[in-house]
C-alpha cells in the first residue's frame, strides 16, 4: 500500500494505492473518490471537531455489489485514521461496514453506538 501527498495548483489531495484501486482524498470537493471507468465513486465528508462525517455515497452500477465499495471505504478508513481523526458515519452504508467490521470500532467517537 503506497500513500502519496499531492499538492497542486489550488488542489491537495491524498492517493491511497493498492493492486487494485487507487483512492483519492480530494479535499477540495470534499470527497473521496475512486474513478471506476467513465464514473465517479465518492464518499463525500465534512470535518468538524477532528472528526470525519461521512455524509454520502455514491457508487456507480454493480460497484457495491463487486465488492469494491467495501474495498474503497476500507481504504478511506486507513487514510483517515493515520490522520488520528474518529468517524461518524451517517450512512447506512458507512453504519453496516462499522457493524461487520467491529476491529473498526476504536474509530468511533465515544457516544457513538452501532
Amino acid at each position: 500500500m503506497i500513500i502519496r501527498k499531492f499538492v497542486g495548483c489550488s488542489k491537495n489531495f491524498l492517493i491511497k494505492h493498492t493492486l487494485f484501486m487507487n483512492v483519492i482524498d480530494n479535499t477540495e470537493m470534499r470527497h473521496f473518490e475512486v474513478v471506476e471507468g467513465d464514473r465517479l465513486a465518492t464518499i463525500e465528508y465534512q470535518i468538524q471537531e477532528k472528526k470525519y462525517f461521512l455524509t454520502r455515497v455514491e457508487f456507480p452500477p454493480k460497484f457495491e455489489e463487486s465488492g469494491k465499495g467495501e474495498e474503497m471505504l476500507k481504504l478511506t478508513l486507513d487514510m483517515i485514521e493515520e490522520t488520528g481523526m474518529r468517524v461518524v458515519p451517517m450512512t447506512k452504508f458507512v453504519k453496516q461496514y462499522f457493524k461487520n467490521h467491529r476491529e473498526r470500532k476504536h474509530m468511533l467517537p465515544v457516544g457513538i453506538h452501532l
